[in-house]
């Protein structure tokens, strides 16, 4: 088996529930992949801002993929953006508001490269659990009217997160026929749905660095625990889903290994180095 790339998850997969990891442990493993040649991705629904945090000192040595694979960046460059046409976004907006009441959304925003955008009347309790992962974060005065022009961005997705009393299967099979052609939505877990175009998966993200290093898909390693992972699941002989991860997710992937809390990730990596 010859790795050259490596990409997992972040949320539910790579982090442990305090939404943290084993620095020491990454810091030690990290060198001994690069030296073998392997590239090391993190491949999340939240926003790039957020990932250079969290990986600090280590970042200039990973690749990104953020906003589910609507941003690329390859040796701290971006490399691809791939953003919702006005009119889907404009059309998103309007059917969100239409859909759902205020009870129902615990979180709502607007994804673009330079920040991430929620309404000025969003309350503290809300602007807490965006800024969870999303902290590069602004009010706009009205988030049902925002266009990417009056932004100065690019929109790359909208979030929505339904309240812990709303019935998640049951508010997508009211949200997805709403949407217009050419976006989709995908479930990323904690009662959260990404909207962008259809075109964006984090499958598609990651080929973009393969087809920029020369990597094919059985010298990809990913790892995932939730729907908007199976694009990235799914291409590779090499991909496990953690101990943690939604059942239909575990049904279509070859391997498994412990729970984000087991640093499932890091024992595999272990392993291969």
């Amino acid at each position: 088996m010859t790795i050259k790339l490596v990409a997992f998850d972040m949320d539910g997969t790579f982090l442990n529930d305090q939404n943290t990891y084993n620095h020491q442990r990454y810091g030690a493993l990290l060198p001994k992949l690069r030296q073998r040649g392997i590239r090391v991705v993190a491949a999340s629904g939240s926003q790039y801002q957020r990932l250079q945090t969290q990986f600090g000192a280590f970042q200039d040595q990973m690749d990104f993929v953020s906003q589910n694979g609507a941003v690329v960046h390859s040796d701290g460059q971006l490399l691809r953006v791939t953003a919702m046409p006005a009119s889907a976004v404009r059309t998103t907006l309007v059917a969100i508001a239409r859909a759902f009441t205020a009870s129902e959304v615990a979180e709502h925003l607007v994804v673009g490269v330079k920040s991430a955008y929620v309404d000025q009347l969003i309350s503290d309790a809300s602007w807490q659990q965006t800024y969870h992962y999303y902290d590069h974060l602004q009010r706009v005065p009205n988030l049902a009217g925002v266009t990417a022009a009056r932004l100065n961005d690019q929109i790359t997705s909208i979030g929505i997160t339904f309240a812990e009393q709303v019935n998640f299967q049951r508010a997508l099979t009211r949200l997805r026929p709403q949407l217009p052609a050419g976006v989709t939505s995908q479930t990323s877990g904690y009662q959260t749905e990404l909207i962008s175009a259809a075109t964006v998966n984090k499958g598609a993200g990651i080929r973009e660095l393969q087809n920029k290093y020369g990597i094919a898909d059985d010298e990809l390693m990913t790892f995932g625990d939730n729907e908007n992972d199976l694009s990235m699941l799914t291409v590779t002989p090499h991909a496990y889903a953690m101990a943690n991860a939604v059942e239909h997710v575990k049904a279509r992937v070859p391997h498994q290994t412990t729970s984000n809390n087991a640093e499932g990730v890091l024992d595999v990596l272990s392993r291969l180095v």
